[in-house]
């Protein structure tokens, strides 16, 4: 008999589970709640440590009232409704339950923390290789995704009707599989959110697109797969080794294979002339047209860069 940790205590959760992610997604799953008592604050807390959460109060999901009673250390989601095939986690050596990564995308579409951005920004990790953790470089890769768009959009689909559903129904279709960084996230999202959210609405995309060369398979961190155009973000070090090629973003390394290849580096992103600039030789290769930005649209575009990117040093 196991509580279940849900919300964004189940979203600790999966991000503290770091490089054992794998194990954790490879291990049985249920979808029935247990008719359990909530421990003890002290020995709540310890199991919670056990399973890497710091953060209180807990979120606790529950089936029916009855189970519920006021704590300072405790918030309840009840479901008396029946839940969606496996979609909840069995931690080991008889921890708590977990929501699922696809049942936690649509839990936190109702959350008052959670507006449209923050959620499609959370669907591109889960759907990607890597977890958002406070290590140096803020994420910590893994050999496989929490979970895909396809596997939400089922649970989405079985949910139909729940109230608040159709939000995360919304923002699944801005999300996209196989980002490998937050930094990928964030260009992929600048480049293809429509532009009421403050994106350029230059999709479609696809991440670590394969495209076959002479030298075997290479794979292009974001593509317009249509257009034959992928990005190669260099990051904000290899700016000093390749400084000098700045002005030069048309890359070899797919040649042979119709592709162009743009290089982008962090500073690009984060500097507003040479965002501008990038996004003018970009649409150049893609043959589309920068249509004058309206003020609102200038705001909403502001407003996105700043809430994905960290302000350069």
């Amino acid at each position: 008999m196991s509580i279940c940790i849900c919300n964004t205590s189940a979203l600790e959760a999966l991000r503290s589970s770091g490089r054992l992610l794998p194990t954790l997604l490879d291990g049985p799953r249920c979808s029935q709640l247990d008719d359990t008592p909530i421990p003890h604050p002290i020995m709540l807390h310890d199991d919670m440590a056990r399973i890497g959460l710091k953060e209180e109060p807990y979120h606790i999901l529950v089936p029916t009232k009855r189970l519920r009673y006021a704590r300072k250390d405790v918030v309840y989601h009840i479901r008396e409704r029946p839940l969606p095939f496996q979609t909840l986690l069995r931690s080991e050596h008889g921890g708590p339950l977990i929501t699922g990564p696809e049942l936690l995308f649509c839990d936190l579409a109702l959350s008052p923390d959670y507006g449209a951005i923050d959620l499609i920004e959370l669907g591109y990790e889960l759907c990607g290789t890597y977890l958002i953790s406070d290590c140096w470089d803020g994420y910590i890769s893994n050999a496989v995704c929490a979970t895909s768009t396809e596997k939400i959009q089922r649970v989405v689909d079985d949910l139909t009707g729940r109230p608040g559903i159709d939000v995360a129904r919304k923002a699944l279709r801005h999300v996209r599989d196989g980002s490998n960084s937050p930094m990928e996230t964030a260009l992929a999202m600048m480049l293809s959110l429509p532009k009421h959210l403050g994106g350029q609405n230059l999709g479609p995309i696809s991440l670590n697109h394969p495209v076959v060369t002479s030298q075997g398979t290479k794979y292009v961190d974001v593509a317009f797969p249509e257009a034959k155009v992928g990005l190669e973000y260099k990051g904000r070090d290899a700016h000093s080794i390749e400084k000098t090629a700045r002005d030069d973003r048309r890359q070899n390394t797919l040649s042979g294979s119709g592709w162009t290849i743009l290089s982008v580096w962090y500073e690009d992103l984060v500097q507003d002339h040479l965002y501008g600039k990038f996004l003018q030789e970009l649409a150049k290769v893609l043959h589309v047209r920068l249509r004058t930005l309206s003020k609102s649209y200038e705001a909403r575009q502001t407003v996105l860069r700043a809430r994905l990117l960290p302000a350069i040093e």
